[in-house]
């Protein structure tokens, strides 16, 4: 039951982005800049933590599932957007670990964390699919 009420409020919560798009924009802009300066952390400056495995994968796992879904509010308007937003977070995703490669001290090219964005993109889709578009 609890589950029900939790995709209630939800569906208001992105009704409400759905109908105020500047505010949407804005959400999903400081969301990416929020992804960006957060990779851009040198690796020895991220602390260790060893309490669940692979805890970075999950963490790339979630940005992006939050990256695709704000960016789908914001163009939920235009055809075949799901699909083109996996695209580009992928694509995002794989953009970010060159940089991490080249600019980022400490840190290196992770196929794995590429693999992490892209599955939290997929899963945000399935989410909206499953759940919101209802």
């Amino acid at each position: 039951m609890y589950g029900f009420f939790y995709l209630v409020k939800m569906k208001t919560i992105f009704k409400y982005f759905t109908t105020h798009p500047q505010t949407t924009k804005t959400c999903a802009i400081l969301w990416t800049i929020l992804i960006i300066i957060g990779c851009s952390v040198p690796g020895s400056d991220i602390p260790k933590l060893n309490l669940i495995a692979h805890f970075d994968k999950l963490v790339h796992f979630t940005f992006f599932f939050a990256f695709f879904i704000l960016w789908y509010l914001y163009f939920h308007h235009i055809k075949h957007i799901i699909i083109l937003l996996i695209l580009i977070s992928a694509s995002f995703g794989f953009l970010i670990e060159w940089y991490q490669l080249h600019f980022v001290a400490g840190r290196s090219f992770d196929v794995w964390d590429g693999i992490a964005d892209t599955i939290g993109a997929i899963f945000g889709s399935l989410f909206i699919v499953l759940f919101m578009k209802k």
